[in-house]
């Protein structure tokens, strides 16, 4: 048997623990400097850069949602030395471009691990930005070369995926979480201490509407179609110009339109409105009756309002997906703490992108604001004891299974 042969036919288990000791092992001595081959920042000046990533700029930011992969590889920032600190993100381009634009000026490595070209929060809860994604990219990278210590910087947003201590073990490098924002890391970095306000997703209403952007982008490529099947081609920039209105519109109305789902607001805020002046517009041209032109209109109108009210929650960091509530019929993460299991590591209030978790007098957690409570599941996945469990669990993996 071949040697290829016989590591395929290695157990799971012992085929990860080479590879973990590969990660760990001490310099070999190499000639080749990894430095050398690292990447240094240089930022881009001038107006033809600019004018050229443009076209990339645009797709990233209307398909937000889209893969659009970088290379992994390592990035050196400044003066960056032996005791300089290593940062990790994934290797999606928009979040490499906006994290180097944040570390200019800073003295730093920073290592781009391989997560299929996805954002930070989707590859981690998808499984994507793994331990073995970090691995590999220990590897590859060689940093333990270039520095003395072992400790990395990892986004908040991965906590939903990746466990700190089981980073440790298999890595054999120590894990601590940046700030959420990633305009936060060079004043995490000058200070080595993360502020309630870093630890805490925002929705501002420049966030808000790049999201609206985004979702846009999506719903317009994927189900334009269907209207311009019924009503003919000429119906595709009336709807595609409605789910802009209503995308914007609702982003900015989150907070104050009425409904206790998305689905709710959008049919409050858009539909039934939007529906009454049509029909008033028809009794008044028309003597009551509605037109063929009007009734494509109703029809559009309810498509659009129902599109952005079910993806609308998928865009934001403040509320549960509803795709798998609507669609399969998932009940909404819940969480309980058991507090004799409680040790008051305080991890779960560290990991919490919303604020959910308040400590008690005898310094255990609590779940006191589940009504905030986005489904990320990152205190679940951090929790050194387990003592927060789901309490629809065994009703998610029933549901899973049918699938």
């Amino acid at each position: 048997m071949s040697l290829a042969a016989r590591e395929i036919t290695l157990p799971q288990t012992e085929r990860q623990a080479r590879a973990d000791e590969t990660v760990r092992a001490e310099p070999t001595g190499r000639r080749d400097d990894p430095l050398l081959r690292a990447e240094r920042y240089r930022p881009r000046t001038g107006l033809w850069p600019r004018i050229r990533s443009l076209p990339k700029r645009i797709f990233q930011t209307v398909f937000r949602s889209a893969p659009y992969p970088t290379r992994p590889r390592l990035i050196v920032f400044g003066n960056a030395d032996r005791r300089s600190p290593v940062l990790v993100t994934t290797n999606y381009d928009l979040t490499v471009r906006r994290v180097c634009r944040a570390l200019e000026g800073t003295d730093c490595y920073l290592l781009v691990a391989p997560a299929s070209g996805i954002d930070v929060w989707c590859a981690a809860g998808g499984q994507r930005f793994n331990i073995d994604s970090i691995i590999s990219i220990l590897k590859t990278s060689r940093i333990a070369e270039m520095v003395d210590h072992r400790r990395l910087i990892l986004p908040q947003l991965c906590a939903n995926g990746l466990n700190l201590f089981e980073v440790r073990r298999r890595t054999g490098w120590s894990a601590v979480f940046g700030p959420v924002d990633i305009a936060d890391i060079p004043e995490y970095l000058h200070s080595r201490r993360r502020t309630e306000k870093m630890m805490r997703v925002t929705f501002t209403v420049r966030e808000r509407l790049e999201m609206a952007v985004a979702m846009w982008g999506s719903l317009a490529l994927r189900y334009t179609l269907f209207p311009v099947l019924v009503f003919g081609l000429a119906v595709a920039p009336w709807f595609i110009g409605g789910l802009a209105v209503m995308a914007v519109a609702i982003s900015l109305g989150c907070f104050v339109i009425p409904g206790k789902t998305f689905v709710q607001k959008a049919g409050v805020g858009f539909f039934l409105p939007g529906t009454a002046l049509i029909l008033g517009a028809d009794g008044w041209l028309l003597g009551g009756g509605l037109g063929l032109f009007s009734l494509q209109w109703v029809l559009m109108l309810l498509l659009g309002s129902y599109l952005v009210g079910t993806s609308y929650p998928s865009y934001t960091p403040l509320w549960q997906c509803g795709y798998s509530t609507l669609f399969y019929g998932f009940p909404h993460l819940k969480l309980e703490i058991i507090e004799e299991d409680c040790i008051g590591c305080n991890l779960c209030d560290h990991v919490c992108p919303v604020e959910c978790f308040s400590p008690t007098e005898n310094k255990k957690m609590i779940f006191s604001n589940p009504d905030l409570c986005e489904g990320c599941q990152a205190c679940l996945i951090q929790c050194p004891t387990d003592a927060i469990i789901n309490q629809v669990a065994d009703e998610h993996q029933r549901l899973s299974q049918c699938q």
